[in-house]
């Protein structure tokens, strides 16, 4: 039977051997994403950080559980084993946190930790994390029970190990450790005191890492002098001033409103092979070719597509349950509206944002599956058309579809695309993975919602109010397929055009056709919708970040986009990001980090967008 002191020295080289573990999981997932340091300094970090990190998870994950093991578990032979087994299932638990993490950091850039669990308990995950096969959690299953099995192995190796000839190493061994780990934390914190984005930027890429901070104590030490402000309001849930004046709005002819929103649905799958009914409308539509949502997930692509601002105002919006002046002004024009959702409309709030204060709203569809729920919705939308009554009262018509973003496809749908994938299994992609089936699976996804989307267009014809409805078909975000050979899968990754840039078509009365080829965004709908159909004459500087999609002058060609972790600057040319650890990063469309400055004029007039709805008006500019 082992002492408490050999199970002590044995869990100590138990630690270092998965710390081992840890640094060699990470390093197989994330060595084709992980960006280079940017200088020697930023190299000697990452390298100093690999040695002190990955031995203080492993203490605080696996250590400290066996450590209780073998104090509290007294030395009776019915338990002698209670310590391995513990450290076997710890370490089995630990190691496979830690797959999971590499896995969603190699395809999201996200760890996991409090915001990622808060999505998942909120039932947000289903809008930013993508299905997996029906056989993984089996495939996991096992693989975690042969972890464990190996983990109890290493276990009994290692107390082997703490009584032979390495048993004198392990003391110096810790006391460098924890000589580095000092190191570290107060290098971090002298550059986070004086801005070393070089620095700081590298603690992004280590998971559950909290370094150590202590600009107040510096700056009592006259170290260093100035803070410098934060970029960007992200997550500010502050003041809300929205809109700035009152809208005033006096239509001489109000026609209907009908918005398709298809999830997931980019902006180059706009093609007769993929969408064959909706492109038959192009010729009578005005296209928008180089449109981008407010951002790569669904919370802010239909958040600005409703509200025409950018998603670091979700939060306000949510703390305040404030709905967005266009359904109000809906509401106060007395149109009956008709919101159908394939998705639920609580995960994310939207039932206390987008359609907050609506009587009647259906929070759920009924249908087990996505395809079951777009048909659903798509026969209820049809219905509502089809009602005699309907050409009496002007109706807005929100249609939301979801089989594309969960590549859901009716078993008898016929498959236009091959080969396809038979179900999805993310754990198999790669960098090198062949994105045909995938991608083809995708596309036979988009080919069933186009032929649902087509019911609705033929129940809005024969019901003789197509030329009265002011059509808008779009979508909340794009998907990508690893189209930057960055290991980008999904959305929710980057801001690249594959993720941010979606179609956009708009049918209606008075309604030129054709091919609009300057940039919108998604904040440009609300406004054409107020001033297009709803007769509001008050600029759309008093409740937006957009303009109405007919207004040419005073556009820009950049705009900001928003996800879970970063705020960016979206241009032809190039996406500049906000660093939460201060500067610009540049990078191409393809993803490519640029050796560039930022255009600061555009990051100025970005940051004012952000923040003009949060700072209370000015009396005078309230009464114009």
């Amino acid at each position: 039977m082992h002492t408490r002191t050999s199970l002590f020295r044995a869990l100590g080289w138990f630690v270092l051997a998965n710390a081992l573990c840890f640094a060699l999981i990470t390093a197989w997932f994330w060595q084709p994403v992980v960006e280079s340091p940017a200088d020697a300094p930023a190299a000697a970090y990452r390298v100093l950080n690999t040695l002190v990190h990955w031995p203080l998870l492993a203490m605080l994950m696996i250590g400290l559980p066996t450590a209780l093991a073998i104090v509290l578990f007294p030395r009776w032979r019915s338990l002698m084993w209670a310590p391995s087994i513990v450290a076997g299932l710890s370490g089995g638990i630990a190691a496979c946190v830690m797959i999971v993490d590499a896995v969603v950091f190699s395809h999201y850039r996200m760890h996991l930790g409090p915001y990622v669990w808060g999505l998942l308990a909120g039932g947000a995950g289903e809008e930013t994390f993508l299905v997996f096969s029906r056989k993984l959690p089996w495939l996991l299953g096992a693989a975690a029970a042969l972890i464990v099995v190996a983990e109890g192995a290493l276990f009994a190796l290692c107390v082997r190990v703490a009584e032979g000839r390495l048993r004198p190493l392990a003391r110096p061994l810790w006391i460098a450790w924890i000589a580095l780990f000092a190191g570290s934390n107060l290098w971090y914190a002298w550059a986070d005191a004086h801005y070393q984005v070089n620095i700081t930027q590298e603690s992004g890429h280590f998971p559950f890492y909290r370094p150590l901070t202590s600009k107040r104590l510096l700056r009592r030490l006259g170290v260093t002098e100035v803070e410098q402000p934060r970029a960007s309001p992200v997550h500010d849930r502050g003041a809300l001033f929205y809109p700035r004046q009152p809208l005033e709005c006096a239509p001489k002819r109000r026609p209907n409103v009908l918005l398709i929103v298809i999830d997931a649905w980019r902006a180059d799958h706009l093609a007769p092979q993929y969408t064959p009914n909706i492109s038959a409308l192009v010729p009578e539509s005005l296209r928008f070719e180089h449109h981008v949502s407010g951002g790569n997930v669904t919370r802010f692509g239909l958040f600005s597509i409703f509200y025409g601002l950018s998603g670091n105002y979700w939060w306000p919006v949510l703390a305040h349950q404030t709905p967005p002046v266009l359904m109000t002004e809906l509401q106060r024009q007395d149109y009956d509206l008709k919101i159908l959702a394939s998705s639920p409309l609580v995960h994310p709030e939207f039932d206390r944002t987008i359609f907050s204060g609506i009587e009647g709203l259906r929070l759920k569809t009924p249908g087990s599956t996505p395809y079951e729920r777009d048909r659903r919705v798509v026969a209820d939308m049809v219905g509502f058309l089809s009602e005699p009554a309907r050409a009496q009262k002007p109706f807005f018509g929100f249609l939301w579809l979801n089989s594309v973003h969960s590549y859901a496809i009716p078993p008898e749908y016929p498959l236009h695309f091959q080969p396809s994938w038979d179900e999805v299994n993310h754990m198999a992609l790669g960098p090198d993975f062949d994105a045909t089936p995938f991608l083809n699976r995708y596309r036979n996804a988009l080919h069933f919602a186009d032929a649902e989307v087509g019911k609705v267009l033929d129940a809005l014809q024969r019901s003789g109010l197509a030329d009265d409805t002011l059509l808008i078909v779009t979508s909340d975000h794009g998907e990508e397929f690893n189209d930057t050979d960055k290991n980008y899968w999904g959305h929710n990754g980057n801001f690249s055009p594959y993720q941010v840039r979606v179609p956009l078509l708009v049918r209606g009365p008075g309604w030129p056709r054709g091919t609009a080829t300057y940039m919108t965004t998604h904040n440009d709908l609300a406004p054409t919708i107020l001033t297009d159909a709803l007769g509001c004459s008050t600029p759309a500087s008093a409740y937006s970040l957009g303009l109405p999609l007919r207004q040419t002058q005073d556009r820009r060609d950049f705009l900001v986009v928003v996800d879970y972790n970063d705020v960016g600057i979206y241009e032809p040319d190039r996406i500049t990001l906000f660093s939460p650890f201060g500067g610009f990063p540049v990078y191409n469309h393809r993803y490519d980090r640029l050796d560039e400055s930022p255009r600061m004029d555009r990051v100025r007039a970005a940051t004012q967008d952000m923040i003009r709805f949060s700072v209370r008006p000015a009396t005078s500019a309230a009464r114009r």
